[in-house]
């Protein structure tokens, strides 16, 4: 027979493992980053003038992006930059 002490260690056993498990999902989401030139928006949303532009710089992350960066691409300007944070989200 299983005592209320044993349960009761049982459960918090149980418990700090779903902790590590949300813990553990938390860390890996952050390291996950989006390959700007595999962006699912790239070739349905993106204006020619925004795909050309990401296409012509492979090598940057969508979660890395700002705004002094983006700016330094050519044919980028104000207008490519808002149209990139609305399909991106904030």
């Amino acid at each position: 027979m299983i005592t209320r002490i044993e349960y009761n260690k049982a459960l918090d056993i149980v418990e700090s493992y779903h902790k590590q498990l949300l813990k553990d999902s938390i860390i890996l989401r952050d390291l996950h980053k989006t390959d700007w030139t595999k962006w699912d928006k790239l070739y349905t949303r993106c204006s020619t003038r925004l795909r050309n532009i990401i296409l012509a710089n492979p090598d940057f992350y969508l979660e890395d992006m700002s705004y002094n960066l983006f700016m330094q691409f050519r044919n980028s300007g104000d207008k490519t930059w808002n149209e990139f944070i609305e399909l991106r989200g904030r």
